[in-house]
C-alpha cells in the first residue's frame, strides 16, 4: 500500500506542475498565483537532511514573500512521518475537504464521447470555461499551469458548456479540470469527456486512469464510481491559520 501511495503521488504531481517550483531539501514548493490548492502548496514527499522546524520556517517564508499563507499537501507519503503532528502544533488547519485519489482501468472508460472535441492545448474559450468556474481572472497563469506537465496532453471540450483535461504520464492517464457549466449538467457531458480522453490515452500507451476529487463532492464521485474508479487514499491541505 505504501508503495502504491508513493506511485500515485508521483503521478499526481507530474500531471499538475505549477509555473514556479523550487526544491527545498527533498520537498517541492509550488506557486501559481493562487490558482488551485495543488498549484500553491508544498509537496513534502521526500526525506532530507535539514531539521524539520527549519524546513517549515523556510516554507512559510517562501510563501509569505509570494503573498500566500504556507500550505502543505499532506498525504500518507508525506515525509518525515512527524510532519503532520508538527504542523498541528504550529496551528495549521485543514484548508478544505480531503481529496480522494481514485484509479480505474482505462479500457472500460473509453466508450462514447464521439461529439467531444480534443485540442492539443487549451484555447481562449476552453480556458474561459475553466477559469470562470474558479472565479480566477488571469488566463495567462491558467495556460501556464494547464500546459506545464511534461507528458502529452489533451484538452477536451463539448461546445461552450463542458471541458476536461488529460495528461499521459508513465502509462497513466491523469484526468483534471473537469467542468460542466451549471445549466448543462446531468446531460452526460462529463462521461462523454471521460470516454474521449480515455481513447486518446489508450493511443498514447496508457493502461490506467487517475483522478483526484474532493471527498465531499458526491455528484462527481458517483460519476467516477459508475465509470469504474475506486478510491485508494486521501490527502489534505493544511494551511497556517
Amino acid at each position: 500500500m505504501a508503495a502504491d501511495v508513493f506511485t500515485l503521488e508521483r503521478v499526481g504531481y507530474d500531471i499538475w506542475i505549477a509555473p514556479e517550483v523550487e526544491e527545498l531539501d527533498g520537498w517541492r514548493l509550488r506557486f501559481a498565483h493562487g490558482l488551485t490548492k495543488r498549484g500553491n502548496s508544498a509537496w513534502p514527499n521526500a526525506d532530507g537532511e535539514l531539521p524539520l522546524a527549519e524546513k517549515i520556517d523556510a516554507v512559510e517564508d517562501w510563501y509569505r514573500r509570494r503573498g500566500l499563507p504556507a500550505t502543505f499537501h499532506v498525504s500518507p507519503a508525506a515525509r518525515p512521518a512527524e510532519l503532520e503532528a508538527e504542523l498541528e502544533r504550529r496551528s495549521y488547519r485543514d484548508q478544505a475537504p480531503a481529496t480522494s485519489v481514485e484509479t480505474a482501468p482505462l479500457a472500460p472508460l473509453s466508450s462514447g464521447g464521439d461529439d467531444v472535441e480534443l485540442l492539443d492545448e487549451p484555447d481562449d474559450d476552453w480556458i474561459a470555461i475553466w477559469t470562470e468556474s474558479r472565479g480566477f481572472g488571469r488566463p495567462d497563469v491558467a495556460h501556464r499551469l494547464l500546459t506545464g506537465s511534461d507528458g502529452p496532453a489533451a484538452f477536451a471540450r463539448v461546445g461552450d458548456v463542458a471541458v476536461g483535461r488529460g495528461v499521459a504520464v508513465d502509462g497513466w492517464l491523469g484526468i483534471t479540470s473537469m467542468v460542466t457549466i451549471p445549466a448543462a449538467r446531468r446531460r452526460g457531458h462529463a462521461r462523454a469527456i471521460l470516454g474521449a480522453i480515455a481513447r486518446w490515452a489508450l493511443a498514447h500507451g496508457c493502461e490506467r486512469a487517475l483522478i483526484q476529487v474532493e471527498s465531499t463532492n458526491e455528484p462527481a464521485r458517483r460519476l467516477y464510481s459508475n465509470a469504474g474508479f475506486r478510491s485508494h487514499y486521501e490527502y489534505r491541505y493544511m494551511t497556517y491559520a
